[in-house]
């Protein structure tokens, strides 16, 4: 074919799609059992216009900085910089929501970290989220920072089954567990399930290891079902081997191992019969950041988990800290603005829940990242979303939890397809790549950063 028959064609095709498109009804005709849809002229002629570019989200970041630079040459006191601050967290274009505009929530946090460096001991960010942070997504970027600041090290608290590969540590395990589970594939069981919402229980005996890592403190978190429970780590850098056995009680245990010298791989074996609530795998003193990915799980099963077993846990583990990250799994489920009134005020009661069994601990809801699906034949953000992630807002801040929006610091509406189209997100338009993970928890730790130095200047007498 000669190239202006194919130019004519081309424009022949277009203009066919556009008369359709102007003519067609909006809301589409029925043949037989069909419906059939065409999309209008002004949603093939325009994009989303909703969605803040890459541009104009680093401008804002440009803008803030700045403002920072030129207050503080104008700073005579400490008020004045407290005062700087705050402009900064409520202005910051990834700024994290404090409940009653309390600039000092994280203080107890900051404070508890400060104490378990210098007196060796550790304290411990507990991250529960869904699919979103499988991976270490998100948790890596708080452990290096907090880690940064308090000291610290190892990949935290890990269950003795993976079954989702981490960026941090390699795992195995022999086939002798089975999996108890509050949510997703697995036992149910009436009696709670421990810290990270499941466990896995031995029988007779078994063994699983862990590389990759770098430890030198090891809890294995148990309740010893018939007693006389034994567990051995081997590491398998040196010739340290140690057996420690349960005590006679029934109910929450630690097993603890103090290496001589930091490994980087070790194995435990186990005799006996267990319920294995996790494997606490820390490196010095300072600040744990604990990764618990919960696949499917829209993050209303901590009234499930059994009280005193949670309350113990997070007691004798010293969690300062407690970071929840779920409504991705929600969304494709809603249907109504009264269906997501109806989950976010489930949340706040899990908020209320984890508050009443472990006061006076700060806890950091956040929403769910900009998702998008097919609606009416175009790739659009769910109708919701934004209605859920205020909604959510709401509920957090109503029940003394701060709130860090995902939606938001992503560019809003529509952002997703940008992310995804700039490799920072997957093809299902829902979960980040390993890049854009990056990018979304560097955003997160500018904004702990901001109120930590806020905190450093509060603290001075």
């Amino acid at each position: 074919m000669k190239i202006y028959k194919t130019v004519l064609f081309i424009f022949a095709a277009i203009l066919l799609l556009g008369v359709g498109c102007y003519f067609f009804p909006e809301d589409g005709i029925d043949i037989g059992d069909f419906h059939l849809r065409f999309p209008t002229l002004e949603k093939v002629l325009t994009r989303n216009s909703n969605a803040r570019t890459e541009q104009e989200i680093q401008d804002s970041i440009a803008t803030m900085e700045a403002l920072i630079a030129q207050r503080e040459k104008e700073m005579k006191d400490r008020e004045d910089t407290l005062n700087l601050y705050r402009e900064i967290i409520n202005t910051h274009i990834s700024r994290i929501y404090l409940p009653n505009d309390d600039y000092s929530y994280f203080s107890s946090f900051f404070r508890k970290a400060a104490a378990a460096k210098a007196q060796g001991q550790t304290v411990r960010v507990v991250h529960y989220g869904d699919s979103q942070i499988e991976l270490d997504r998100v948790s890596s970027n708080l452990r290096s920072f907090f880690q940064s600041k308090f000291g610290g090290g190892g990949p935290g608290l890990l269950p003795i089954v993976q079954t989702v590969p981490t960026s941090t540590v390699s795992q195995w395990a022999t086939e002798s567990f089975t999996a108890y589970t509050s949510y997703g594939i697995g036992e149910r069981d009436a009696n709670g399930y421990g810290i990270m919402g499941k466990y896995y229980r031995v029988y007779g005996g078994g063994t699983c290891g862990f590389s990759r890592t770098r430890a030198s403190h090891v809890r294995l978190l148990l309740n010893d079902r018939n007693g006389a429970f034994i567990a051995t780590l081997k590491d398998k850098d040196s010739e340290y081997a140690d057996t420690l056995q349960a005590d006679s009680s029934t109910g929450f245990k630690i097993l603890e191992w103090y290496l001589p010298a930091t490994t980087s791989a070790f194995n435990l074996h186990f005799s006996g019969t267990a319920d294995l609530y996790g494997v606490m795998v820390d490196n010095g003193s300072g600040v744990a950041v604990d990764n618990i990915p919960m696949r499917g799980c829209a993050g209303t099963i901590f009234t499930k988990l059994g009280t005193s077993l949670l309350q113990e846990s997070y007691h004798r583990t010293n969690v300062g800290m407690l970071v929840l990250q779920y409504g991705g799994n929600a969304m494709p489920g809603m249907s109504s603005k009264a269906g997501v009134d109806y989950y976010a005020k489930e949340v706040g009661r899990q908020i209320r829940y984890l508050k009443s069994i472990y006061p006076d601990t700060p806890i950091l809801f956040i929403g769910p990242a900009d998702m998008a699906t097919k609606v009416d034949g175009e790739l659009r953000s769910y109708p919701l979303i934004g209605y859920m992630v205020e909604a959510l807002k709401r509920e957090a801040l109503a029940n003394g939890a701060a709130f860090w929006n995902i939606y938001e610091v992503m560019g809003g509406d529509g952002s997703i397809i940008r992310w995804t189209n700039n490799g920072w997100a997957g093809a299902d338009y829902v979960h980040f790549s390993p890049a854009g993970a990056t990018k979304i928890g560097n955003y997160l730790v500018d904004a702990f950063a901001t109120i930590y130095d806020y905190y450093r200047v509060e603290s001075e007498n």
